[in-house]
């Protein structure tokens, strides 16, 4: 699809010149860094829950294959989010207790979201061995992506409570 691309390209070009001109990235606040990856989780959260109804309904293919590319975006996304706020963190600390204790909470399920959909995705590709203990571990390490992605929408509730503006 070579118009796909270059559409991509040309809207994604002035944003990221404008992020270039800025240097967002090496200057980033933390606060500035949680409330983005505050923001990118509830979306990452959105999304799935969006990709289980399709899948429910039992979409053709295109529509399914476009929702989990969305999906795959929004977990990337989230990735650099945490990376970000990592960063950020590393150089200067949150200065508010409050919203340190619910910035962290976030950060961990964030990670901890990343680290379980990792081990399912990997899971999902031994399936060429169709025994019962592979579906069993396959199983078993969705319903742990889903308890972490479950874990990372409670992170992100409390931290919103705290910090509303940053929605």
């Amino acid at each position: 699809m070579p118009g796909t691309r270059s559409a991509r390209a040309t809207s994604s070009a002035p944003s990221r010149q404008l992020h270039e001109d800025e240097d967002v990235a090496l200057n980033a606040q933390p606060l500035a860094c949680i409330d983005a990856l505050a923001r990118t989780a509830e979306e990452c959260h959105r999304q799935r829950e969006r990709l289980s109804r399709l899948i429910g309904r039992n979409v053709g293919r295109a529509e399914l294959t476009a929702a989990h590319a969305i999906v795959d975006t929004c977990d990337l996304a989230l990735e650099e989010c945490v990376s970000s706020y990592e960063s950020a963190v590393s150089r200067e600390p949150l200065p508010d207790e409050s919203v340190r204790k619910v910035a962290n909470t976030l950060w961990h399920a964030a990670r901890e979201y990343l680290r379980r959909h990792s081990s399912a995705e990997a899971a999902s590709l031994q399936l060429r061995q169709h025994d019962a203990e592979t579906f069993g571990d396959l199983h078993f390490a969705y319903e742990l992506e889903a308890s972490a992605l479950l874990a990372l929408r409670h992170a992100c509730t409390n931290f919103f409570k705290v910090r509303p503006d940053a929605a």
